[in-house]
């Protein structure tokens, strides 16, 4: 009895000292729902623990138990939460962010051992960069989800937003800790096959199947082609990392010590590798870096995975958080491919009686293909949907994608499908997008543009007008666009039709006729304008300068021979009819006429080395370059036969390209050049545009008058800079503002030959003055300096300009203040 006794107390302590205890769970941000990855998860007391994983899970095995369960994070408050003695329990935490300290760690003796790991990492940064590689491919799962969030009680309370939560019975399912409600309004989903190839490096995404659902999303074709993991590249092996069009500085960036500080924090076992483990803080606190936390291999100094984040502190409008965490794998020739990526950004109320917004974007990559160089006719299009693209089931969904969504990522699903049938949402949703677009879109046609509506000016005094032109679903292959209107003053229709009908989707090729009869002004044009209705409409209000009646015909096509090299070719038939006092020198029968015709072939080639094109429904969009410079050259000649006047060519150069220069901020420049070949009256001419508004813009030379010059050969160099914080922010009073200096320089070389000169008289037939044009000394260049501040209050920029040279006219002002107002980030 008592050998029975001491075997059945032994086997029971043999089994409690033996047994095991599982705990899981997931370990997510109370603010956004997002997952911690690489967080330590810690039986309190003990050495029992682990890291959660890039979905922030976590699975723990242990012996024993203590009281609770300790989870820490950089960044992050620590939370600890009770254990039960269960064999199996799941404990979930949600983290609350902390004020991150920036201060950097001070060393008594020696160098910061960080800073020769961060030597051997840069150092390698060839070995590993994905740039390296000549070429690979992979197959991509994207999601997206933008979610309103910071939902005030003054918000919450209006009747139009009572109205959507009242429907919403779901919204319970998505709040925090503290009962912080977050309305979903997008979520998507892509399944892509991602190519990229080095010299030249470029880019493809082939988007196999797509999910979009939204708020104002009636078409899903436009949307799915910048959901897609193109647009959602990190290389922190890059020196600059653009994120929102602002250039950011990688913590291995070339002279990383220029702009950082490390902390050398623990060495830990990630996966099989056994890493550095460092935090990073920004030396400047409002530079445009990172704080958070790398992890760098050990043995081949490779980044493993980064957890980093741009600080509270950096000159940034509106944005409280960006957050970006990423996992990388090695390919088998040695550079390294993102493999999971998680980015958040978080904007912030505006007033506080309105919402914030939350943005959070997933890429992962898996069966990556190391292949031969596809030709580069293939990286034509950017990005290219397959014609089932959105035809997926819910099973298929299951099946296919990479990661399974939570049951927090269903219920924003049913939500947004829920929220956008609702019919003040829609309403709403549907009046944005056309102040945004200018149409507004009604079956198979979108009326507008709005800003042709209503016009006033001196010639046409009140005018109205309405127009509409075909969308996706009317057809993919042809584009009709129409729009009339009418001026009660001088009781004149003015109208523009056109057909377009589109070859080649893949190689965009189009070719199209149109016909216009239309006021426009001389150094003006509205062919100048196209694509900007806005400011189109702004120039028909006021004073009209030097108008004039025009009637145009024209013919054009147009098509991408191979990647960025854009070809078009155009006839144009075109009536000039002033309406203003204007004559010029017939050669051929020495008379003064105030009219003319024109006919007149050109041809154009365009060529962007890394320009993003998607085609929205009918029409090409460019996103423009990242690093090289987009080139044109523009060839025309004019006929004097088959109703044309005049006998001339025309030659046009024009080059743009956006430099990043570091900490010192971001440039950009335009080159522009042109020659007249032959005798031609000066509404031809190159007639710069000169600003006398108050209104700051890029297109005009800010100091110069309307119409105060025209040239029949010019060049003409813009030069921007904007600093982006730089300098001001070390004025300890202006760096809180957030002030950011600009800085301008124009110049323009120009002359007329004697020729051309000649054509123009001082005097009309009857003896009257005429309005003539100015001209530049060929040996002096027009000069404008500038300067300025934007982000005046996050919205206003003020510039002041100095105008250098030709302050002798008696119209000439040397100084100007101009002011804009601008939505920047």
């Amino acid at each position: 009895m008592t050998r029975t006794f001491l075997f059945i107390f032994a086997f029971f302590c043999f089994t409690e000292a033996t047994a095991q205890f599982i705990i899981e769970g997931k370990v997510t941000d109370a603010e956004t729902g997002d997952p911690i990855p690489f967080a330590s998860v810690l039986v309190k007391g003990t050495t029992q623990g682990m890291n959660t994983d890039f979905e922030g899970n976590y699975s723990l095995n242990v012996k024993s138990l203590s009281d609770s369960l300790v989870v820490s994070y950089i960044g992050y408050l620590t939370l600890a939460k009770p254990l039960e003695k269960q064999a199996e329990q799941t404990i979930n935490f949600q983290l609350r962010p902390s004020d991150l300290q920036l201060e950097a760690f001070v060393f008594e003796a020696g160098e910061n051992p960080a800073f020769d790991i961060i030597r051997k990492a840069v150092a390698k940064k060839e070995d590993f960069d994905k740039r390296s590689l000549m070429a690979y491919e992979t197959n991509n799962y994207t999601k997206i989800e933008i979610d309103i969030d910071h939902v005030s009680e003054e918000f919450a309370l209006r009747k139009s937003v009572q109205k959507v939560t009242s429907v919403l019975d779901s919204i319970k399912q998505l709040t925090n800790d503290e009962g912080e409600k977050i309305l979903p309004v997008f979520f998507s989903e892509t399944l892509s096959k991602f190519y990229y190839r080095n010299n030249p490096e470029l880019r493809k995404e082939i988007v196999e199947k797509s999910r979009v659902t939204g708020v104002g999303i009636t078409d899903g074709s436009t949307t799915s082609q910048i959901t897609g993991s193109v647009f959602q590249e990190y290389n922190f092996y890059k020196n600059w990392l653009t994120i929102l069009e602002k250039d950011f500085v990688s913590p291995i960036a070339e002279g990383w010590k220029a702009y950082y500080d490390y902390d050398l924090l623990d060495s830990v076992l990630v996966g099989q590798d056994s890493c550095y483990k460092l935090q990073v803080y920004p030396r400047r606190e409002q530079d445009l870096a990172f704080a958070g936390t790398i992890w760098i291999n050990k043995e081949t100094y490779a980044l493993k995975q980064v957890d980093l984040t741009i600080p509270k502190e950096v000159n940034l409008n509106f944005v409280e958080r960006i957050k970006i965490q990423q996992e990388l794998l090695p390919t088998s020739a040695g550079p390294l491919i993102p493999k999971k990526s998680r980015i958040l950004i978080k904007i912030g109320q505006v007033t506080p009686k309105t919402a914030g917004m939350l943005a959070k974007f997933y890429t992962s990559s898996d069966s990556v293909r190391l292949e031969e160089a596809k030709p580069t006719s293939f990286f034509n299009q950017s990005v290219v949907l397959k014609e089932d693209f959105n035809t997926g089931t819910e099973e298929f969904w299951i099946q296919n994608r990479q990661d399974p969504l939570s049951s927090e990522e269903l219920a924003v699903l049913q939500m947004v499908d829920t929220l956008k049938k609702i019919p003040i949402v829609r309403f709403f949703s549907e009046g944005l997008k056309f102040f945004a677009t200018g149409y507004l879109k009604h079956g198979k046609v979108d009326v507008g543009p709005w800003p042709g509506f209503f016009n006033y000016n001196n010639v046409e005094g009140v005018r109205l007008g309405m127009g509409f032109r075909t969308n996706l679903d009317f057809s993919n292959k042809w584009l009709l666009k129409a729009y009339g209107a009418y001026g009660f003053k001088d009781d004149r229709f003015k109208y523009s039709a056109s057909v377009t009908r589109i070859l080649d989707r893949v190689h965009w090729s189009t070719v199209s006729i149109s016909t216009q009869k239309e006021i426009d002004q001389v150094g003006l044009e509205i062919s100048s304008l196209e694509g900007n209705s806005i400011f189109l409409a702004a120039s028909r209000f006021g004073t009209l300068r030097r108008p004039y009646l025009t009637t145009n015909h024209k013919l054009n096509f147009q098509r991408e021979i191979f990647k960025g090299f854009l070809f078009n070719a155009s006839g144009t038939y075109a009536k000039f009819d002033p309406l203003y006092d204007f004559y010029f020198l017939d050669k051929d029968t020495r008379d003064y006429r105030s009219k003319f015709e024109t006919l007149e072939a050109r041809f154009s080639v365009r060529y962007g080395r890394d320009e993003i094109i998607i085609i929205n429904d009918n029409e090409r969009v460019s996103f423009g370059p990242a690093k090289w410079p987009i080139v044109q050259v523009d060839y025309a000649r004019g006929f004097n036969a088959l109703g044309g006047d005049l006998s001339y060519d025309k030659l046009k150069f024009y080059l743009y390209q956006r430099l990043n220069m570091g900490m010192l901020g971001v440039s950009r420049y335009e080159l522009d050049a042109g020659k007249i070949f032959g005798e031609v009256p000066y509404p031809i001419f190159k007639n710069h545009l000169g600003n006398e508004t108050l209104f700051y813009t890029t297109a005009a030379f800010n100091t110069m008058n309307f119409n105060e010059f025209a040239s029949d050969q010019y060049v003409s160099l813009r030069y921007r800079h904007f600093f982006e914080g730089f300098l001001l922010n070390k004025i300890p009073l202006i760096k809180k503002l957030k002030w950011r200096g600009v800085a301008n320089a124009n110049v323009l070389f120009g002359s007329v030959r004697d020729a051309n000169i000649s054509n123009v008289p001082d005097m009309d037939p009857d003896g009257n003055p005429l309005e003539t044009f100015g001209r530049l000394d060929p040996q002096k260049p027009y000069v404008e300096l500038g300067y300025g501040i934007e982000n005046i209050f996050k919205f206003f920029r003020v510039d002041f300009f100095h105008r250098m040279t030709y302050l002798d006219s008696p119209e000439a002002k040397p100084f100007a203040v101009k002011i804009s107002a601008q939505i920047i980030l």
